[in-house]
């Protein structure tokens, strides 16, 4: 039940009602026919696959009673880690069996064994990555006391589940979604309103931007071998946006849907191409798992690195960068991880935190020589200059990410670069192209909005109605059909 299907409107539409209307007077009928609406789609992709998420997040709201209550911090402790242990072996199992398998033989094969391949071809649940890190962040706060296990297993299961954000995020923490779902909800005609305009946008960047980018991008890295530079470099340039529009458009759709049942997500894109440098970037894009990261693994990482050196240098390293070195290749090493079972994704993580680390490392020398020049770090031309030098990065890092392998990857970069990326005829698709100006036009001037169509200050009626029909009348006519979400594949 894609969100970009009919099927999903349908559900929607009836879920919308009955919740509104059948089970509006009572948070416990609300609650309950969440939950029961909640696991009905995740079980429309397999049912098998629910009695696993069931069974782990009824695991988990056990564990979490026992963090809670718990009498010593050992025991609390002992818990957490039984809880971490089986969350983390289940996500192993599923996603990444396969890959320590062929990795496992592939290093062996180096000392002269030769090992037959033992992969079960393990198929991959959708949304585990997801709801493992909504699981972790439950225990987690519970046992930094930050949260308290709730005793109702409706409010848990629904805080570990709830359909909107269940397959692909936002990572909406449950010490953020169980106040909501613990407090009465009634229907405010506003934020419904918003929740419609920001599902028709989401659907718009999805169906019509990123669907009709996907077979050219796709095309493109198909025959990678035989096109010239800058055709690669188009086909970059296409998944650069396909992407984007992909997983912000289903994030959109997530947050819309949402409030129309009276809850707030968290933001999970904040116009990031816009970015002026990659730090800012990596503050804008995902904004849900990148967060998730730097609380319970970048910081946790740094402060047990900090508590061990009590030098001020370390290998001619200033210690604070130090310790921003090693706590940022831990977390994204992880982070490209998590994306997939593929060495290209563990690059492209290595290759984020890379950038990261050359930033902190620039930024004092940095400042010493803008001072001298007597230029301002707002200079216009400096901060264009800087955006584009991020956006350049970005994309030859998403085609690490995009590539089958690192091989692949590192011909099709080098093919951007080689004498044919300045000659040559390019083939641009009018169609595709004029929608994706469309996108960013409206993007840029609404840069300062939650979402681009927060339009409700728009004091003209016909004006607002017409930027509806608009879309719609794009989705319809030049949508690129319907696509599975990318991050479906996480």
């Amino acid at each position: 039940m894609l969100f970009n299907s009919l099927a999903f409107a349908v559900f929607l539409l009836l879920v919308f009602f009955i919740y509104w209307f059948a089970a509006n007077k009572n948070l416990k009928n609300q609650n309950s026919f969440l939950l029961f609406a909640s696991y009905f789609f995740y079980g429309f992709w397999d049912w098998r696959f629910l009695i696993l998420f069931m069974s782990v997040s009824l695991f988990n709201y056990f564990i979490g009673i026992k963090i809670d209550a718990s009498k010593t911090q050992s025991h609390s402790k002992s818990w957490l880690i039984t809880g971490l242990v089986i969350n983390l072996s289940v996500l192993a199992f599923f996603k990444y069996f396969d890959f320590f398998i062929e990795g496992f033989i592939d290093l062996v094969s180096l000392f002269g064994y030769d090992l037959k391949g033992t992969a079960i071809n393990v198929i991959l649940p959708l949304g585990i990555s997801f709801y493992t890190f909504l699981s972790l962040s439950y225990l987690l706060d519970i046992y930094k006391k930050e949260l308290p296990a709730d005793k109702n297993i409706i409010n848990v299961l629904l805080s570990l589940g709830f359909f909107p954000i269940i397959l692909a995020g936002p990572i909406q923490r449950p010490a953020t979604l169980l106040p909501q779902i613990r407090s009465p909800r009634v229907f405010n005609y506003d934020q419904a309103v918003d929740g419609l305009r920001q599902i028709l946008w989401g659907l718009f960047v999805k169906i019509a931007v990123a669907d009709n980018m996907a077979p050219l991008a796709n095309d493109i890295f198909l025959e990678y071998v035989n096109s010239p530079g800058n055709t690669l470099l188009s086909g970059a340039l296409y998944y650069t946006i396909q992407i984007y529009a992909d997983f912000s458009g289903y994030s959109h759709i997530a947050i819309g849907t949402a409030s129309l049942l009276g809850f707030r997500l968290m933001k999970n894109f904040d116009y990031p191409y816009f970015a002026r440098d990659i730090t800012e970037f990596w503050k804008k894009w995902h904004i849900s798992l990148t967060s998730w990261f730097r609380d319970y693994l970048f910081l946790p990482v740094s402060f047990a690195v900090t508590w061990k050196i009590k030098k001020e240098k370390v290998l001619f390293i200033r210690t604070d960068l130090f310790i921003y070195i090693i706590a940022s290749l831990v977390t994204w090493f992880l982070t490209g991880l998590w994306h997939g079972a593929n060495y290209t994704f563990i690059l492209w993580g290595l290759l984020q935190g890379l950038l990261l680390i050359i930033y902190q490392a620039q930024k004092k020398p940095r400042k010493h020589i803008l001072k001298r020049l007597k230029i301002s770090n707002n200079n216009h031309v400096l901060t264009l200059m800087e955006g584009l030098m991020t956006f350049m990065f970005i994309v030859l890092s998403w085609v690490v990410f995009r590539s089958d392998s690192i091989p692949m990857a590192k011909e099709y970069i080098k093919g951007i670069f080689s004498d044919t990326l300045f000659t040559g005829h390019i083939n641009l698709p009018l169609k595709e192209i004029t929608i994706v100006v469309v996108f960013i036009i409206i993007e840029f001037l609404q840069r300062n909005k939650n979402h681009p169509l927060q339009i409700e200050k728009i004091n003209l009626l016909w004006i607002r109605w017409g930027i509806y029909i608009g879309l719609v009348t794009i989705i319809f006519l030049f949508g690129g059909g319907t696509h599975e979400f990318i991050y479906f594949e996480f």
